[in-house]
């Protein structure tokens, strides 16, 4: 295909490409001076036509030189600006000035060969020759130079959201919305806490089937285990990038038909794999999702890369606020549980210590009643302290859980002998009620057992003389489901959200305070075995505490 202009054209270009050779330097030093420059320098005639097209110029728009000259210089803008190119010609023409940047009064974007738009600057200046004026137009590309800029305001952004909570919740949220739509349409946040429990938050959309997907993405969090890909990055701690997603791929990357069919609702195209790493701790990852077939450069990967840098950060702060305040409101906690649950026996041990050596009672039995007193009250006190420090290795993720497979008659069986002795000192009766097809559970027996004495001693404190509470075990599904039933006192529904916070007590119908802190130790073990716990109760009826536990495969 013949890429020349047309032989008029071509004849009206060379005609004015004289009035060039009236400059100073004669024609081939003037074209090798203006072939080094990098830029793009273009010399158009009063016609707008192209005189000279250098080396800079055919680097930057794809067209060879001689492709160029004697063709329009509109060519090289895109369709909007042609327009009023003409207008701001003559402007500059019969104006006083000498040369102008072209970028001082609006943005300006050039066209390149294959379609592509690029925002530039460009200064021109007018020289007058006696076939009129002729025009030189220095342009640079400034793709790189934008891009840097509107990426360090992105990242400058996101450090202001990022920044604005340190609610790890509104922390998590906003990351995964920060990348939408900069870098991808979707993104998912997978965080691992300091006790091992997985977290996952999704992006919004206002896309409904995008939404949809997301969505139930969210539902179901990662594991160590997972094949998902972010694990792999969080584990070589560097960025990952898939640039095809296939049916085949997602199926190699999930691990149940039903996880499969939540990613392949989403669409994704391409995906980046960003891990999360602050203080040299792995946090998490993003998954940055593309539903488009735009693969990622390498330009948004080192975005991302920072992205997750300053995210990493942001989510270890909010970490650490939270902790800081948890420590301080245990603090206040313990204070409170050491003035006053531990003054209560302590008193008695001085006062039955004093009677001990001022006026020791002449009877044998009224000795042994004083120092059987004092060791009840040491065991009391024993027990709170040993709860202290049950809860705060729960409240710090470190909580000593041994698994293996346990049967469940022998823990409900110990369970029971335990408290067995309070329950008879109060006259309620204690029963099991054991199903003959219950599995074994995979747990620690010693803390299940505490977990039973636990809930055991809650009813037993809320039960009058004459009534029951009954322990039974049986299967469900693939758990095994414990319960401890009693016909105590009830507890009144405004009160059920709050019975398993720590130090939390309820007055109403107990025969003695405790330090609130049993059922919140029971919650803790009982979840770092991967199960659940929750209570039922009708106020004058009863209450029923249930936990599930994983079976033994």
């Amino acid at each position: 295909m013949d890429t020349r202009p047309p032989a008029d054209a071509r004849a009206n270009a060379l005609d004015e490409e004289d009035s060039v050779a009236t400059i100073a330097a004669p024609d081939a030093l003037f074209a090798s001076i203006l072939d080094i420059a990098a830029d793009a320098i273009i010399v158009v005639s009063s016609s707008q036509h192209v005189l000279h097209f250098n080396q800079g110029a055919a680097q930057v728009f794809g067209y060879l030189p001689e492709e160029m000259v004697g063709r329009p210089l509109s060519l090289l803008m895109p369709d909007r600006y042609r327009g009023a190119h003409g207008a701001h010609v003559s402007g500059f023409r019969e104006s006083t000035e000498r040369a102008r940047r072209m970028a001082e009064r609006r943005e300006i974007y050039g066209l390149r060969k294959d379609g592509t738009e690029f925002p530039a600057e460009a200064s021109i200046s007018r020289l007058e020759t006696r076939h009129g004026p002729i025009y030189t137009v220095v342009l640079r590309d400034i793709t790189e130079r934008t891009l840097r800029e509107r990426n360090e305001r992105f990242l400058s952004e996101v450090g202001g959201l990022l920044g604005t909570s340190l609610d790890v919740g509104r922390t998590l949220q906003a990351l995964a919305d920060v990348p939408v739509p900069y870098l991808a349409e979707a993104c998912i946040v997978d965080v691992v806490g300091p006790d091992g429990a997985w977290q996952r938050q999704v992006s919004h959309s206002e896309v409904s089937e995008l939404r949809e997907a997301l969505d139930a993405l969210a539902r179901a969090p990662l594991s160590w285990d997972s094949p998902w890909r972010a694990i792999d990055a969080m584990r070589a701690r560097k960025p990952e990038v898939v640039g095809t997603i296939s049916d085949d791929w997602l199926e190699g990357h999930t691990e149940s038909p039903a996880e499969l069919a939540r990613w392949k609702a989403l669409r994704m195209r391409s995906a980046l794999f960003v891990p999360l790493i602050a203080r040299d701790h792995v946090l998490g990852a993003l998954t940055l999702v593309r539903v488009s077939h735009a693969p990622f450069t390498t330009e948004q990967v080192a975005l991302a890369q920072a992205l997750g840098m300053r995210a990493a950060y942001a989510m270890d702060n909010a970490r650490l606020y939270t902790m800081a305040q948890r420590a301080t409101r245990a603090r206040e906690d313990v204070l409170s549980v050491v003035s006053h649950d531990l003054g209560n026996p302590l008193a008695a041990i001085r006062l039955c210590a004093a009677a001990l050596l001022e006026a020791p009672p002449a009877d044998v039995n009224e000795r042994r009643h004083l120092m059987q007193a004092i060791g009840n009250s040491a065991d009391w006190m024993s027990k709170l302290i040993q709860d202290l420090l049950d809860v705060s290795t729960i409240e710090v993720g470190k909580l000593s859980v041994e698994k293996r497979t346990e049967q469940v008659a022998p823990i409900v069986r110990q369970a029971l002998a335990m408290v067995g002795p309070q329950a008879e000192h109060r006259g309620v009766q204690l029963t099991a009620a054991l199903d003959d097809a219950v599995p074994a559970v995979h747990g620690d027996a010693a803390r299940l057992i505490q977990v039973l004495t636990n809930l055991l001693g809650n009813s037993l404190k809320y039960t009058d003389r004459g009534g029951s509470v009954t322990v039974s075990a049986a299967a469900l599904h693939e758990e095994v489901l414990l319960a401890v039933r009693d016909t105590g006192s009830g507890i009144p529904p405004e009160q059920l959200p709050r019975v398993f916070e720590r130090y939390y007590t309820r007055k109403r119908g107990a025969s003695k305070s405790g330090s609130g802190l049993g059922l919140s130790i029971a919650r803790g073990i009982v979840e770092a075995h991967g199960g659940r716990i929750w209570v039922e109760s009708t106020v004058g009826v009863g209450t029923t505490f249930f936990v599930a536990l994983p079976a033994a495969r």
